[in-house]
This record gives C-alpha cells, sequence and structure tokens, in this order.
C-alpha cells in the first residue's frame, strides 16, 4: 500500500511539473524579438582531432548569411594529434571572415581542455557576442541573425536547440527523441527562470556577461562547461537566459555512432549535472522513480493501474514535446516514441551505475 501511494503521487507530481513546464514554454516562445542595429558577432568553433568531420561544418559556416563587415568565424584547434587544423587551414583560405588559432597552454585547474580553448578564442575576439557551436554540427544560414535577435534589455544568453541527424538509423532516432525531451525541459526551464541545462553546440552569449563572471578561468572547471558558464550566468541577478524554440536557429549535429559513445556522453553529462538547482533536482528524482514504476511497476499492481500510470507519465512528456517536434517541422520521429520510452527508461536507471566502472570520463581522446 506504501508502494501504491509513493508511485501515484510521485507520477501525478510528475505531471504537475509538466505542466509547469508547459508554461515556462509559452513564456519563452513569447519572448520579445528586437535587434537593431545589428551587433558585431565572433563564431567560435573548438575542434579536436575532427579531420573527418571538420570540412561540412566549415561548409555550413560559409553559408551564414551576416554582414561581414560585423563577423567574424574562430577556428580553434585544440591540441588535435591528426590533420585537424591542416583541413582548417586549406577550407578557409580566401575567407577573411575566418581565423585559425592554436589554443593556448592550459594555465591552472580551470582553464584545460575545452575551455581553454574557448577563451583562447574569446581573449582575441572582437564581437559583442560570441556564438559557439562543434565541429560535428551543422548551420542553417540564418543561425546568426535569427539568434542575436533575442539579445535585448538585460539577455546575457541565449541558448539554441540541437536536433541529431535521425535519418540514418533506428539508433539514431531514440537519440534525436531523447536530445528533444531534454531541451525541451531546457526550455521550458528558462521561462521560469529555473535553468535547467543547455547544450553548448548552440550557445552564445555577450562578451561584457563574459567578463563580469570572470569566464571559464573563474569558473571551477567541468566536464560540461556549456552548463557550468549558464549556471554562472544564471547565479549573476543581472543577467537573463533566453532558451527560444526558432527554427532559423536550429543546428543539426551528428548522433553517437555506438553504445560506447553514447555511454560516455551520457556519464559525461550525468557527472556535469551534479551542481544543477532544486528544480533540476525534484526533476532528477521525478524521473528516476517514474521510470523504475514504468519497468517494473506491472511486477507489482494490478494491470489498470499499471496502465493508467504509465499513460499519465506519456502524457506528461508529450505535454512539452509536441509543441517544439512541430514547430522545428521534426518528421516521422513520434512513431518511434514508444520504444524511446524503453530506451529512456533503461539507460535513466542505469546511468547513476556508471561510477562504479571508474570515475574518469572519456571525451574527445581526453580523460577527465
Amino acid at each position: 500500500m506504501i508502494l501504491y501511494y509513493f508511485f501515484l503521487i510521485t507520477i501525478i507530481i510528475y505531471l504537475i511539473l509538466h505542466f509547469i513546464f508547459l508554461i515556462g514554454y509559452f513564456r519563452s516562445s513569447n519572448v520579445k524579438i528586437s535587434r537593431s542595429p545589428l551587433p558585431s558577432v565572433s563564431v567560435i568553433v573548438a575542434a579536436r582531432n575532427e579531420e573527418k568531420i571538420i570540412s561540412a561544418c566549415i561548409a555550413s559556416l560559409k553559408n551564414l548569411k551576416y554582414d561581414f563587415e560585423l563577423l567574424e568565424i574562430i577556428l580553434v584547434n585544440d591540441n588535435s594529434t591528426d590533420n585537424t587544423k591542416n583541413i582548417m587551414l586549406l577550407e578557409t583560405k580566401g575567407f577573411r571572415q575566418f581565423k585559425v588559432i592554436d589554443s593556448n597552454n592550459s594555465s591552472g585547474n580551470n582553464l584545460k581542455g575545452k575551455p581553454n580553448a574557448i577563451d583562447t578564442a574569446i581573449n582575441i575576439s572582437s564581437g559583442e557576442i560570441i556564438l559557439m557551436t562543434d565541429a560535428d554540427c551543422l548551420l542553417p544560414p540564418d543561425w546568426i541573425y535569427e539568434t542575436v535577435k533575442y539579445y535585448e534589455g538585460n539577455t546575457g544568453m541565449v541558448c539554441g536547440i540541437t536536433r541529431i541527424k535521425y535519418e540514418n538509423s533506428i539508433f539514431a532516432k531514440l537519440q534525436a527523441l531523447d536530445w528533444l525531451y531534454l531541451q525541451s525541459l531546457a526550455c521550458c526551464s528558462s521561462g521560469i527562470g529555473k535553468i535547467l541545462s543547455c547544450i553548448g553546440n548552440n550557445l552564445s552569449f555577450t562578451k561584457i556577461v563574459y567578463r563580469d563572471i570572470g569566464g571559464f578561468r573563474n569558473i571551477n572547471f567541468s566536464v560540461t562547461e556549456d552548463l557550468a558558464l549558464a549556471r554562472a550566468i544564471d547565479s549573476n541577478k543581472n543577467y537573463k537566459i533566453k532558451s527560444p524554440v526558432n527554427p532559423g536557429c536550429l543546428v543539426v549535429t551528428d548522433e553517437c555512432k555506438s553504445l560506447k559513445e553514447l555511454y560516455n556522453q551520457k556519464k559525461r553529462w550525468f557527472k556535469g549535472g551534479f551542481d544543477i538547482n532544486y528544480l533540476g533536482w525534484i526533476m532528477g528524482f521525478e524521473l528516476y522513480f517514474t521510470n523504475i514504476f514504468f519497468v517494473t511497476g506491472y511486477l507489482f499492481f494490478n494491470f489498470d493501474f499499471y496502465i493508467s500510470l504509465v499513460l499519465i507519465k506519456i502524457f506528461s512528456e508529450l505535454l512539452i514535446m509536441v509543441p517544439i517536434y512541430i514547430k522545428l517541422k521534426f518528421k516521422n520521429l513520434i512513431f518511434f516514441f514508444p520504444a524511446f520510452q524503453l530506451y529512456f527508461a533503461i539507460y535513466g536507471l542505469l546511468l547513476p551505475f556508471t561510477f562504479l566502472f571508474g570515475k574518469n570520463i572519456k571525451w574527445k581522446d581526453r580523460k577527465l
């Protein structure tokens, strides 16, 4: 009987939270859009051993539509041991908006790895607004223009949405739905002023706010440097963070190609999320025990009770996913939602146990 009421209350709270998030979505979607005159911008791409994919990213960067007098694109070679830098130089030759640099030698415990590469670029950048993406990403032509429109008043950061390339396999489709749900939570949380997360391959902020918080040099090193930066900006009450849902800002990235790569990604995200705010801890608790019920509830409860709560769980998640799915024009992905439910539950339940196999996290040929 105790378990009966525990799971009943847990999933009712789960539903209520998603209704609150839905309110956040409408607030996030209705942010005022105005930016005139256009600001100068610096786009930063830090790449480490990305010789196989960096050319496609550079090609999409060349297609960005923005006043070249206000634009610079800084490609940072982050201590690559392959041909990444040579490809950068070759692909950008003759394009004056591009700069190719090497990251500085790491200095101190905070400035190492990717944060150090990004900080190196910011220190030589000239833009009022910094936009970041990754080497495995493709940018829509209006990405810059559609992003900077959200900078008005005391806006310090704008978090965009990234979708997984899901056309090639069911594995990719499950990852795409996973990213869609998690980024739906992030978007909705910004609308209620409680930032849960952001994605570093579609992130922008003003150089002023970066300087005001002391940059990565002043932020404790994190394996999720994007979220650490967002937390630092969010803790400074002089600035707002926006997470708009805009197809013109939608970035496309590669999926994890193997279970091992997915394992390392999820372990890194889980480790980086420990310093999240109280809403994040509540949502983490709700997700975990809701998924426990989803996976095991049929063993302990009658069928009608089990199905009723599972349907509430599914309805809750679709409540925030469907509006964003429609607005961003996803296609044929929703048919895989039942399979995603099992995928999401299983990896979510196993994730805390990953640290039983060691605390080290391997990412981009580095042990963190």
